[in-house]
């Protein structure tokens, strides 16, 4: 697996891939509402042989400061399984960490995200406006884990509730 940057000519394949991994265009609309209003912290794909098999974009939250969410993860059905979403997620915090994130947020399924280093113990703390038990943070700046916090996400996100929600 090769990771790099994301390129306008990837469209059409993060398109793809984000609607054959979640089913629907929510996902996909939520990269691009995010781009637009110029949230995104980073975005890359996963490739091998040139073909996109893996994304992940985090954005910049409104509050805390210097807070990252991860935004989404995607992974082709056929490529499940194989670790793939786990080293995306490992690099993608490994630049984080490089470009100054205190810490990183994500909602999602806890279980999976603890396996890459993130706590919902270290969320406990946080007000959120997603379900808490989905909740869970990967601390990087000391003092960040267990934090009183409210989480204000990129407006992008208030768009997508549902798809984000699960």
């Amino acid at each position: 697996m090769h990771l790099r940057a994301l390129s306008t000519d990837d469209d059409i394949a993060v398109s793809v891939l984000l609607d054959t991994t979640f089913g629907n265009s929510d996902m996909y609309r939520l990269a691009q509402c995010l781009r637009e209003e110029g949230s995104v912290a980073m975005e890359r794909v996963a490739y091998e042989n040139e073909t996109i098999l893996g994304y992940i974009c985090c954005a910049r939250m409104t509050l805390p400061q210097d807070w990252w969410a991860l935004s989404i993860l995607a992974v082709s059905p056929i490529y499940h399984k194989r670790g793939m979403g786990r080293e995306l997620v490992v690099r993608g915090m490994e630049h984080a960490r490089r470009e100054g994130a205190k810490a990183v947020v994500v909602v999602g399924d806890p279980k999976y995200f603890s396996r890459v280093g993130f706590s919902k113990l270290a969320a406990s703390n946080l007000e959120t406006p997603f379900l808490k038990e989905h909740t869970s943070l990967y601390p990087i700046a000391p003092g960040t884990g267990m934090s009183r916090n409210e989480l204000i996400y990129p407006t992008a996100y208030g768009k997508f509730v549902d798809a984000i929600s699960g």
